[in-house]
């Protein structure tokens, strides 16, 4: 039997019923009986405020997703800002250049500390804070 789309199938029930030789009769009635309940309409409308809903939510993940971007390009420009810095510090004076990788070897921990309760901070705002304005906006 050839392969054929779910039109075909259709047509092709319409035509036979649940009688054939190229499909077995199990499939045949599972197909018919799928085509008779996707014709129904449902038994409950979708709530008036659904829409609201739906654009609420879209709204919400691409303000996080623009806020998670915003963080990273944050942390590469400040890198890079860093690295800028270093460089014209070897550029200018080398003894300041060997001098800053020192002060930053010293306090590294007091940096990736900094980072890591900078991006703590956030991801709690909007784990915690942000879900529950959202949510308190949904009723």
């Amino acid at each position: 039997m050839k392969k054929m789309n779910d039109e075909e199938i259709q047509n092709w029930l319409e035509e036979n019923g649940h009688k054939s030789d190229d499909l077995p009769a199990v499939d045949a009635k599972a197909y018919h009986l799928l085509f008779d309940l996707l014709s129904r309409e449902p038994a409950e409308g979708l709530p008036y405020d659904f829409s609201a809903k739906v654009i609420r939510k879209v709204q919400a993940e691409t303000r996080q997703n623009s806020e998670l971007r915003s963080y990273l390009i944050l942390i590469a420009v400040v890198s890079v800002v860093i690295a800028f810095i270093y460089g014209l510090f070897l550029l200018l004076k080398p003894q300041l250049g060997s001098g800053f990788l020192n002060i930053a070897g010293e306090y590294k921990w007091v940096f990736v500390l900094g980072i890591f309760g900078f991006l703590t901070i956030q991801y709690l705002d909007q784990v915690l804070i942000k879900s529950t304005i959202f949510k308190r906006q949904r009723r």
